[in-house]
């Protein structure tokens, strides 16, 4: 899923159903990221054009790019969308944990 710049978004920047559409998209971006790390077999057993590279790779990008998008917002245009506790709950607690597929390779050939 390829998320356009907000530059490029019909809808006025405050809009409320666009910012929903948003916080969604970048809750389900981080639990994409996530759930392929997880589950991923070990990197050795990856080849180059492997699906779940591509997958790691594209939610990593869909995820920062929300992220920067949104980090953009005023925080009480947020803060007045019903699912906001996502929206914290990812930036908080799973940020730090979405990687692309360099990183999460390097990552786990220094705990081999």
């Amino acid at each position: 899923m390829q998320v356009p710049l907000p530059a490029a978004q019909a809808a006025p920047l405050g809009h409320l159903e666009t910012i929903e559409g948003y916080v969604a998209a970048y809750h389900y971006a981080a639990l994409t990221n996530l759930f392929c790390q997880i589950y991923l077999p070990s990197i050795e057993q990856v080849e180059d054009n492997d699906v779940v590279k591509a997958i790691i790779d594209a939610s990593y990008r869909d995820f920062y790019m929300l992220d920067t998008w949104l980090g953009a917002l005023d925080p009480k245009e947020i803060q007045a969308n019903p699912h906001s506790h996502l929206y914290q709950e990812t930036r908080d607690v799973w940020r730090d944990w979405i990687k692309d597929w360099t990183t999460f390779s390097k990552a786990n050939q220094q705990t081999d």
